[in-house]
């Protein structure tokens, strides 16, 4: 449903996860399920998946995730679905020894970057052209925030 409602906020689409085997979905599922690397975290009401949101360490800087997949269906928007979400991450992540998160958000989604501004994050500046598509932002985990 996610990719439906707001492909805008992904870099896949609907078309290309309906291609995906079941078997490539099982492999990331049980890969952000265990270890330390990449976490996924699903929201629900009533049993009723609402929002969802992952982290992945990037593998060129072992300190430093990357927030993906943060999504919460349109009924819960403005709630604080998005708000515990990001709560979850940056706690899972304080416990894995990240330092940072960095997130990047399609420069149309102007909810989105109110909402991530509005939780700590950081525009960091960028080098390519102020009409490039997207924004990178980041955040530092100060030592004990999130415990």
């Amino acid at each position: 449903m996610s990719l439906q409602n707001a492909p805008y906020a992904f870099s896949s689409s609907y078309d290309s996860a309906l291609r995906r085997s079941p078997e490539s979905w099982r492999v990331q599922a049980d890969y952000t399920a265990q270890g330390s690397n990449r976490a996924t975290f699903i929201a629900f009401f009533d049993d009723k998946p609402i929002g969802i949101a992952a982290l992945y360490r990037l593998e060129d800087q072992a300190d430093v995730g990357e927030v993906l997949q943060v999504w919460v269906s349109p009924e819960y928007r403005g709630a604080r679905v998005a708000w515990d979400l990001m709560d979850v991450i940056f706690k899972w992540a304080s416990e894995n020894n990240f330092h940072k998160v960095v997130a990047g958000v399609t420069r149309l989604n102007t909810r989105a970057l109110r909402f991530y501004t509005k939780y700590g994050f950081s525009v960091i500046e960028e080098s390519s052209p102020k009409d490039s598509e997207s924004v990178s932002l980041v955040k530092e985990i100060k030592q004990g925030e999130f415990y």
